[in-house]
């Protein structure tokens, strides 16, 4: 079984941040999951005897071959990671589509081997998946590595269980607080959603969802089509649509909703629309003073993604915005390129300098699991190096963001290991997580996630948030009739 797991790791080749990306990921409804277990399937005691790095970056430092896991009904630790109490529950997966739907490559595995998973759970503290491979061996992945462990023992010693009490004691309070929201709040949340045609064609289509949350009363939502915004004086629609000529996403408009019915003549088009024939343009990131997004040019190299910026208000100009322009520092444009070249010669050091493009306007805002990043693209003129890359650069947004709270991304994880993104309302008291297929509202009491969601929305395509704004009391109460007067509304609870 050993050498089963050694030939298993060669054929490992890398990581994807989400299982989302996968055009058809397989659903945990697919699997067959068993009843919560009373009793570990795993108990013992278990003892690290590899590490191995799946892709060569790492945010945390993982285990050490001599680690000891630890399981039981009432505990399940390795180091300073634990459950005290942990939840277990198990599923009989075919192993190959589970590494698959956990977002992993590789070739020639079994594609007939089933194996045994067991996760073990402590709300927002601690959550792991477990494979069993035999009775004697198990694995699991933590932050890039794989980490293998053989049994040491079957129980686990009562000093080790006491020793990990005193600490849940110390830096975990259980106690109910309560936190309830005084005020109603109202969010707007933006959405890109991916349909996959049979042409093998993709189109993306634009919606808005207006979520309330009432004091005391049960959340309620509404869905409408195109990215609705509060403007500087006045509700606005910001949108992208297909030529029928050409077929790519090749335009952007974005409009006071009051002139919705009067897009079609000309001088509103010139106004308040962007467009380049040679585009196809994905949004990634909208608001009332920015437009984001990525983007392939068909006349040249269609293979290349850039990204770039336009002001909401100013798509008359016709134009991207430069990196000086949007920072307001004139050294802006130097520093970009000092990071671009270093990026890039990082990934290849045979690549010269003089060969990588730099252009001012190749930048933009996407979402990385709960966040705002700025990113560009690193190529060359004959396409030897083409990457995307996040940049440290100025981030009005992110500066702007309210979070009352402690929450972290590990906190998120924890909760639902399926995340691909999240946001804490400004009040601290609630958070949405997004899944594969579901938009969820978790309660927040005390610093900590509530484990069950009060409320969920289906969301059967591919979905990214790319545009987040929200009010509270009677602001909220305004939003909701704005919401409505002005959409259709084509999905509601």
């Amino acid at each position: 079984m050993k050498k089963t797991i050694k030939i298993f790791c060669l054929f490992v080749i890398g990581i994807i941040i989400s299982a989302c990306n996968k055009n058809s990921p397989e659903e945990l409804n697919d699997l067959i999951v068993t009843p919560e277990l009373t009793s570990p399937i795993l108990e013992g005691t278990w003892q690290v005897t590899k590490v191995e790095e799946i892709t060569g970056v790492s945010n945390t430092k993982p285990p050490e071959i001599g680690d000891r896991l630890y399981i039981n009904k009432d505990l399940v630790a390795i180091n300073k990671e634990y459950a005290y109490p942990p939840s277990f529950s198990s599923k009989y997966v075919n192993l190959n589509k589970y590494l698959e739907n956990k977002g992993y490559s590789f070739d020639n595995i079994d594609i007939n081997e089933n194996v045994v998973v067991v996760n073990a759970s402590e709300g927002q503290f601690f959550s792991r998946d477990f494979v069993k491979r035999s009775d004697e061996e198990i694995f699991y992945i933590a932050d890039n590595n794989l980490v293998y462990l053989s049994k040491v023992s079957d129980d686990v010693s009562d000093d080790i269980i006491i020793s990990y009490e005193e600490i849940a004691k110390d830096d975990r309070d259980h106690e109910s607080h309560d936190s309830a929201t005084k005020e109603d709040t109202s969010l707007l949340l933006g959405v890109r959603e991916r349909t996959d045609l049979s042409n093998k064609q993709v189109e993306y289509n634009y919606y808005t969802y207006l979520i309330k949350i009432p004091k005391d009363k049960d959340i309620k939502y509404l869905k409408a089509n195109d990215i609705f915004l509060r403007g500087q004086d006045e509700f606005w629609k910001v949108r992208s649509k297909k030529s029928t000529l050409s077929g790519l996403y090749d335009n952007i408009e974005a409009f006071p909703v009051r002139l919705e019915e009067k897009m079609d003549d000309q001088t509103n088009l010139d106004r308040y629309s962007f467009k380049d024939f040679d585009m196809n343009i994905r949004l990634s990131f909208v608001d009332k003073n920015y437009i984001s997004f990525s983007y392939q040019r068909q006349l040249f190299d269609n293979t290349i993604t850039k990204y770039g910026f336009v002001a909401t208000n100013e798509l008359e100009d016709n134009r991207l915005i430069t990196i000086d322009e949007f920072t307001g520092d004139k050294d802006a444009y130097e520093q970009f390129e000092y990071m671009v070249v270093n990026e890039a010669t990082n990934l290849d050091s045979k690549i010269e300098p003089s060969d990588i493009k730099i252009d001012s306007t190749n930048f933009g805002l996407v979402r990385d699991s709960g966040s705002w990043v700025s990113q560009t693209s690193i190529y060359t003129e004959n396409s030897l190096l083409k990457a995307a890359t996040q940049i440290p650069m100025r981030n009005y947004v992110e500066e702007d963001t309210q979070n009352n709270t402690n929450i972290t991304r590990d906190q998120v994880r924890n909760i639902n290991n399926q995340f691909i993104d999240y946001h804490i309302l400004n009040n601290g008291n609630y958070i949405v997580i997004q899944s594969a297929d579901e938009i969820l509202i978790h309660k927040i009491d005390n610093g900590n996630i509530e484990k069950e969601p009060l409320f969920s929305i289906p969301t059967p395509n591919s979905t990214a948030f790319i545009s987040i704004d929200q009010q509270s009391g009677q602001n909220a109460d305004t939003l909701n009739q704005a919401f409505v007067n002005n959409n259709k509304i084509i999905e509601s609870n």
